[in-house]
């Protein structure tokens, strides 16, 4: 006979998916800040062994907002800790981890915090839906 306690979740298990939700509304806000700001500087000045050049990000920065923008919606939606929303999460994470590693030599500050906070958002959303799994 199961006892009410042993049926309902756990609370660290509910806290779960909010909190990664949380980590994933602040990280695509910040990529989609830096993306109107890279939007309005315009070109960056690249100094090599050849002179010194001109880099537009402007396509790079519409990846940013479309993505960052993408991966706040992801979050919103974690939140619920539905198993599909966890799989779509992921997956917007992933590809802005991506995009993030690319964009590495323009901010690798700024770069390297977001993706740190897009990867403990992810092994929060993949603890999750392993509980749940090993609830059912």
């Amino acid at each position: 006979m199961r006892t009410p306690q042993a049926t309902a979740m756990a609370p660290e298990r509910t806290r779960r998916p909010v909190l990664a939700g949380g980590l994933l509304v602040a990280t695509g806000l910040a990529d989609m800040l830096a993306a109107s700001g890279m939007l309005r500087s315009g070109t960056f000045m690249v100094l090599s062994e050849g002179g010194l050049h001109q880099v537009d990000l402007t396509v790079w920065a519409w990846l940013h907002l479309t993505i960052g923008a993408a991966v706040a919606l992801a979050g919103l939606v974690a939140v619920t800790g539905r198993r599909g929303a966890a799989t779509v999460a992921i997956g917007c994470v992933a590809v802005a981890i991506a995009l993030d590693l690319l964009m590495l030599p323009y901010a690798p500050i700024r770069l390297v915090l977001v993706a740190a906070v897009d990867a403990a958002a992810i092994r929060l959303l993949l603890r999750h839906r392993r509980a749940v799994a090993g609830a059912e």
